[in-house]
């Protein structure tokens, strides 16, 4: 359900922008506060940082949420998004997400996929919404908990028509 209008007016603006090394503390804390996402070492978020495939959302000037991902010939993969806590359902992964498309495709690159945690219903919920679809399932895939990745998949010209 969308949030009444009045949240929207009052909700500060999302800025996007490609993640730096000096995001790389606070990309750590909110993938550490983000069970649903995989979490990864400071090591290779600079590494991401530096590949310059990774972006973080800002609100009111904080960190609110991260996604690295990567082009392989003409494919895009979403590899990791978090959000924090604090900044949940107010449309930061919706804009991490929207700005990775953009990229994907001036990198040519209109097919783009990722896996998700299977419990990760929110996730689920929100690359349905950006036209994403279930195309796979692998077994196991996740440790800690240990579970299973359900593999989405969206091509961007299906999604114009």
């Amino acid at each position: 359900m969308p949030p009444p209008v009045d949240k929207i007016r009052n909700s500060p603006a999302i800025a996007v922008r490609r993640m730096t090394a000096s995001d790389v503390p606070a990309a750590d804390s909110i993938l550490m506060e983000s069970p649903e996402a995989s979490r990864w070492s400071k090591e290779i978020l600079l590494e991401s940082a530096y590949q310059g495939v990774a972006w973080v959302a800002e609100m009111t000037g904080v960190i609110a949420g991260i996604l690295i991902g990567r082009v392989v010939a003409d494919e895009f993969e979403i590899l990791n998004l978090a959000v924090g806590k604090e900044f949940r359902r107010h449309g930061v992964a919706t804009q991490l997400v929207s700005a990775a498309l953009e990229y994907a495709q001036s990198a040519g690159a209109p097919h783009t996929f990722l896996e998700v945690r299977a419990s990760n219903g929110a996730g689920k919920a929100l690359y349905k919404r950006m036209g994403f679809r279930i195309c796979g399932r692998r077994s196991n895939y996740y440790h800690n908990p240990t579970e299973d990745a359900v593999l989405l998949d969206l091509h961007e010209k299906e999604t114009r028509e």
